[in-house]
């Protein structure tokens, strides 16, 4: 079996997500020279800045090592993503006003109570969407995050689903550093686009409030857009590889 299609893929998908990187890096850095923003003041603005500072350097890092052929030792990484958009999306909400004054306090804030926040959320634009006369919000926003991050927590308490990921039974050994699995790769290339997707969304929508809502109409949607199209081209390739349409003898 060649691994050659999949690690193709992995590539061109790395090298899209950097992009995309790219981008958001730059709107960043170039809001906190033109806005001459204070790093040291106790204002909201100031920790959303830094808290998608703080999002867009974990996924360098989640790519720098799935560049180097990492796999289920990225997971950490991942989490920490998870959780540092989730505070985001809660420090740059108007309505929760307890939960930044914490952050800019030094103070712990614990996943449980962003994601109660960002229910909270969920249930106000509901609430906009019935008034009017739309269909409301159909997920339970606050237990799809609690899910998700559960799957990613069994890495941090090394669980034995994912410590098994490291295994190669035949081989009677552990796999140490990079896989050498392409089909393996391709897995968590795949897996780290939608987790960026997700910092593209955050990231994107912090910097709306940054750079005033024309932003979001301008610039982030379009990039949206083209984000979208990977991800179903993705869906695509990985639904193949399921069924035993793609990759194959060579």
């Amino acid at each position: 079996m060649s691994q050659e299609p999949d690690e193709r893929i992995v590539q061109e998908s790395l090298a899209f997500y950097g992009q995309t990187l790219d981008w958001l890096e730059a709107h960043h850095a170039d809001y906190a020279v033109k806005a001459e923003l204070d790093l040291g003041a106790d204002e909201r603005l100031n920790a959303v800045w830094k808290l998608s500072g703080q999002s867009l350097s974990l996924s360098r890092t989640l790519l720098a090592l799935l560049a180097d052929g990492y796999t289920s030792q990225a997971w950490p990484v991942m989490r920490a993503i998870h959780e540092a958009n989730r505070l985001l999306g809660a420090v740059a909400d108007s309505e929760e006003e307890q939960i930044v004054r914490r952050w800019l306090a030094d103070q712990q804030v614990k996943q449980s109570e962003v994601r109660a926040a960002e229910q909270r959320e969920a249930d106000r634009i509901s609430k906009q969407m019935q008034e009017a006369g739309l269909e409301p919000l159909a997920h339970h926003v606050e237990e799809l995050s609690r899910v998700i991050y559960r799957r990613m927590s069994k890495a941090a308490h090394h669980q034995r689903s994912v410590v098994d990921e490291a295994v190669d039974a035949e081989a009677r050994t552990m796999i140490y550093g990079p896989d050498p699995r392409g089909e393996r790769r391709l897995e968590f290339a795949v897996f780290a686009g939608s987790l960026l997707q997700e910092v593209l969304i955050k990231v994107g929508d912090a910097l709306s409030l940054l750079w005033g809502p024309p932003f979001y109409r301008d610039h982030l949607t379009p990039m949206l857009e083209r984000y979208q199209k990977m991800m179903d081209a993705l869906e695509i390739i990985e639904t193949a590889r399921r069924l035993g349409l793609a990759g194959g003898e060579q």
